[in-house]
């Protein structure tokens, strides 16, 4: 699933963005955080409404001119429970004070009436964001991400299916053949 996020930016995160660039840097978005909370967003955000853990980026690729990134997290966390739905999306930038790493709410995504996806033990989340970035600077942001493409992903199960679907042709064939030596086909 793609889906073209235009988040608001939060106060906190141009600060952030600001005394990166004051140190001669670019702000660092690194996590993405989920939750299931439901509501219109605003600059004031802290914090998710209803967070439920943070995840590090899988891929991400700049597009239209530094002000679109394609960003693809792998959500494969144990839940308890049931499962949520995932309303709420949170993009942290990276921040070091007092050589501890701190993670910054940069910009939030929620929608009071749709839901993004649904998580549950069941199921492994692969999310794909396209994440417009119009109120800052194109230069201003670089992502940390893991290097790791989608398709690599995917690619076991791929291989499942393919294995499935051979199984099914050989079953088809040993049965087409099996009535043919008994004269009905």
């Amino acid at each position: 699933m793609s889906i073209l996020l235009q988040p608001v930016i939060t106060s906190t995160g141009l600060s952030a963005l600001f005394r990166a660039q004051q140190g001669g840097f670019k702000a660092k978005i690194s996590k993405v955080g989920l939750g299931s909370g439901s509501y219109q967003p605003h600059e004031g955000i802290t914090r998710l409404q209803d967070e439920k853990y943070r995840l590090d980026l899988a891929s991400a690729k700049t597009l239209a001119d530094g002000k679109q990134l394609h960003l693809t997290v792998r959500d494969a966390e144990p839940i308890a429970g049931e499962g949520f739905f995932v309303n709420e999306i949170g993009f942290y930038t990276e921040e070091e004070v007092n050589g501890e790493i701190q993670h910054v709410l940069f910009a939030v995504y929620s929608s009071p009436t749709e839901s993004i996806a649904y998580k549950s033990n069941d199921v492994e989340l692969l999310l794909a964001f396209d994440l417009a970035l119009t109120g800052v600077p194109s230069d201003s942001i670089t992502v940390i991400d893991q290097g790791v493409e989608l398709n690599i992903l995917v690619a076991p199960e791929l291989a499942k299916m393919g294995s499935a679907q051979i199984g099914n042709m050989h079953r088809h064939l040993k049965l087409k053949f099996a009535l043919m030596d008994q004269g009905v086909l």
